[in-house]
């Protein structure tokens, strides 16, 4: 029985990737970086090791030891709500970066599967496109078998919309006529699972369905009961504020850049998935 290492695998996406690892029987090993979170763990992996990517002296070789493939999942969460004061070079660059040298240093691994961000390579100035394509970079010259996932976004990244529609505070950040293809996380963790065992190195892939954003917003205002115009904010007022946003947090100044940054430009991945968005927000919503 092989063994995963998962990093990540407390997140929405880690958590499928647990459940199509369990469903091909491989054996799972997991990082959490808290003890709360590694009990919370327990029931869907084999093992479970508490410590913190980011910090390399939480890292120990046994941590790879007997690792057959890695799955990283591990990136900041892209939520409003997620109040962690860490940017994205820390976690999604630096927190991957330093498991990988151990993996080199220490371990003998067949693939190492990275999930990254379907074409970060566009927006080299935007933090949580570069921090992607920085690692995986990294990662394709590191002479560890490697694939790349990139998804242009999941269909769990919508429901962060849920919570403005309840309180009657939808917008769109410009026309919000640009495209996006979200996909199900549970068809990239599917793809994750497959990458360990086949040939790909880069896999782009995204849902069956074109959306514009603003038919993103509208659809889960609908959901909600929201029936009102949704109103649009000037891109000059956006960026009026980001500077003065990056003056509080830069934790909140990157994640405000990369929402201005998308509603800019259509972001649609090769189509790979079937399931669709309105079902997944019947079952969620």
């Amino acid at each position: 029985m092989k063994t995963v290492l998962v990093l990540g695998a407390t997140g929405c996406l880690g958590s499928h990737i647990l459940e199509v690892l369990r469903e091909k029987g491989y054996s799972i090993r997991a990082t959490a970086r808290t003890a709360l979170k590694a009990e919370q763990l327990q029931q869907s992996v084999h093992e479970v090791v508490v410590c913190n990517p980011t910090q390399q002296e939480t890292l120990t070789p046994e941590l790879v030891h007997g690792v057959d493939y890695i799955i990283s999942a591990l990136g900041k969460s892209l939520s409003l709500a997620d109040t962690s004061k860490t940017c994205f070079h820390e976690v999604d660059y630096q927190g991957n970066l330093n498991i990988l040298k151990l993996a080199q240093q220490h371990g003998h691994i067949q693939k190492f599967v990275y999930v990254a961000a379907f074409s970060g390579e566009k927006h080299p100035s935007v933090a949580y496109f570069k921090a992607h394509e920085d690692f995986a970079r990294d990662l394709q010259h590191s002479g560890i078998p490697n694939a790349i996932i990139k998804p242009p976004a999941l269909f769990s990244a919508v429901l962060e919309l849920v919570p403005m529609a309840r309180k009657g505070q939808l917008a769109s950040v410009g026309p919000g006529d640009h495209i996006t293809n979200p996909i199900h996380e549970h068809e990239v963790a599917e793809a994750c699972v497959h990458a360990l065992t086949s040939p790909d190195t880069v896999v782009e892939l995204g849902g069956p369905v074109t959306y514009s954003r603003m038919d993103l917003i509208r659809m889960v205002g609908k959901k909600v009961g929201h029936y009102r115009k949704i109103p649009q904010v000037p891109y000059w007022v956006a960026n009026t504020f980001l500077p003065m946003i990056k003056l509080v947090s830069k934790s909140l100044f990157e994640k405000a850049a990369f929402l201005v940054a998308v509603t800019k430009t259509d972001c649609v991945a090769p189509v790979k998935g079937q399931r669709r968005l309105e079902e997944y927000l019947a079952e969620h919503v």
